[in-house]
């Protein structure tokens, strides 16, 4: 993100600590961690509720909550605890449905957004670890049967394990969305650029704009290691791309604004070949970086559609913005990088 951006707002359920690889990035002022309910969730409470509902949930991977609703008070036995977490989640929902104001609500969606991230950080670290597999494999064949290889008569497979998908939103997607615009809607600047890095996710956010129009498709190679130094030295492009969304967002969409942005976009193009053509050597790793423009459409409103929820004139308090920019930001090993 430090390639496009000077600054970047994340969002956090209360109480969750950022990644120990976030650190750097908050420390020089490039992340904004923002927790919206930070001060509306009592802290131990979210903590005595989290262990009774991990438990629940590994008990009943494929169910949800409706299967309490259909069992009533006759759960077996599964195991000696599932009566009590059944009797805890039970009634946590309940005082969700009887409360008038929003804090048991707010503690659901806080407990659900705790464990769907604890879910991505598990399957993120299974697929690292299959990642691993898959080089160390290879490295050994190419090894153990570089003759055979070289002669074309044994050709070593490109993965061992080929099971797991790429994309992170695949699981629950319009859920999360829907938890996630609690927080946006609550958070303390409004913003009208929205990014992902689940196709899922972006395709759910498009299917519910009238038109989403690409306007915009780059593609960066650069070093892991270096990209740290990137946010403190930002590229020449990134002001570029900064004009062409200050653009997007407060210009009304029209023919002659998008043919200015394609040529803006070419522009910051060959900017980028000439960067990636003198360093080279040092890149390891591809980004490819593609945004759509929602005409006339704040991103209150386009979230607030994508989650079925109803509530007026959202982008009245948003009319300095005319238009909603949604971006998919998707990274991979550079080619260049693997023949080496």
């Amino acid at each position: 993100m430090s390639l496009c951006f000077n600054r970047v707002a994340v969002y956090h359920p209360a109480h969750s600590k950022p990644e120990n690889a976030l650190g750097p990035w908050i420390d020089m002022g490039f992340l904004d961690v923002r927790s919206p309910l930070e001060k509306v969730i009592d802290k131990k409470t979210l903590e005595a509720a989290l262990p009774n509902f991990r438990c629940w949930g590994l008990l009943h991977q494929h169910s949800d909550t409706a299967y309490l609703k259909s069992v009533g008070n006759d759960i077996a036995p599964v195991t000696p605890e599932t009566p009590s977490i059944a009797s805890d989640i039970r009634a946590t929902a309940s005082k969700t449905k009887t409360s008038k104001g929003s804090e048991e609500s707010q503690l659901s969606l806080q407990l659900f957004l705790h464990l769907a991230q604890e879910f991505d950080q598990q399957a993120w670290e299974l697929r690292q670890q299959l990642k691993r597999f898959d080089h160390q494999y290879q490295a050994l064949q190419t090894s153990f049967r570089q003759d055979e290889t070289e002669q074309g008569h044994v050709p070593i497979p490109k993965e061992v394990f080929p099971v797991m998908g790429q994309d992170p939103g695949d699981y629950m997607i319009e859920k999360r969305i829907a938890a996630w615009n609690r927080l946006f809607q609550k958070g303390p600047a409004g913003s009208n650029v929205l990014f992902t890095n689940s196709q899922s996710a972006l395709t759910c956010l498009l299917d519910k704009a009238e038109d989403g129009i690409e306007v915009l498709n780059l593609n960066f190679t650069y070093s892991q290691a270096e990209s740290t130094k990137l946010s403190k030295n930002h590229p020449s492009w990134v002001d570029h791309i900064q004009e062409i969304f200050n653009k997007v967002l407060t210009t009304p969409w029209s023919r002659t604004l998008q043919e200015r942005i394609a040529q803006m976009g070419s522009e910051i193009d060959t900017m980028i070949d000439s960067w990636s053509e003198s360093t080279m050597k040092s890149h390891d790793r591809t980004a490819s970086f593609r945004w759509f423009v929602v005409p006339d459409q704040g991103a209150p409103g386009l979230l607030n559609r994508c989650c079925g929820v109803d509530t007026g004139n959202e982008d009245d308090e948003t009319v300095e913005f005319k238009n909603t920019l949604v971006g998919i930001i998707e990274e991979s090993r550079s080619a260049h990088h693997s023949n080496a």
